[in-house]
């Protein structure tokens, strides 16, 4: 899940209009419903049009660091570092090329999951789906900041020498 919403950033640079974009950043509340039970997540996210950077602060901290060819998640609780190629994830780009507006919100399908993409005035505001496990996936959006200066060490992963390295 975690890859596809990176995935899913740096491909929203790929479409006009609001998805159409040098760099991005905002900060993020996500909730992952499942069944009765809920988690909610809180963090940051930075992306260009070649790289993202997702820092989760709660309830675990996590950074994300996406490329064009490759991902890596630190995990600091678990002193662990865990790489793997981009083709083993979704490509969520592929599918946004074709993200068309429909009631003030843009649609994208991918894989049988349908996307729905919300922006207030040009900034995004929310992302919501059900992945295939029937989780309901709410990401909303504040502190949008749209073709800020984002340094480029920004995306550059930060192995503590003491973290083991996960190759998927």
């Amino acid at each position: 899940m975690k890859k596809s919403i990176v995935l899913f950033f740096c491909a929203l640079n790929l479409n006009a209009g609001p998805l159409d974009f040098e760099t991005l950043s905002a900060d993020f509340t996500q909730s992952v419903q499942s069944g009765e039970a809920m988690i909610k997540y809180t963090g940051n996210f930075k992306t260009t049009k070649n790289h993202a950077f997702w820092h989760y602060q709660s309830p675990n901290l996590k950074d994300i660091y996406f490329s064009l060819d490759r991902i890596v998640i630190i995990e600091p609780e678990l002193e662990q570092a865990i790489m793997t190629k981009v083709q083993e994830a979704p490509n969520v780009a592929e599918i946004l090329k074709n993200a068309k507006l429909k009631n003030g919100s843009y649609k994208a399908e991918f894989d049988g999951i349908e996307y729905f993409i919300k922006f207030d005035n040009d900034k995004l505001k929310s992302i919501n789906y059900t992945d295939k496990l029937d989780n309901k996936i709410v990401l909303n959006f504040s502190n949008v900041d749209k073709n800020g200066k984002i340094p480029n060490e920004t995306f550059v992963p930060k192995i503590p020498q003491n973290f083991d390295i996960i190759t998927q």
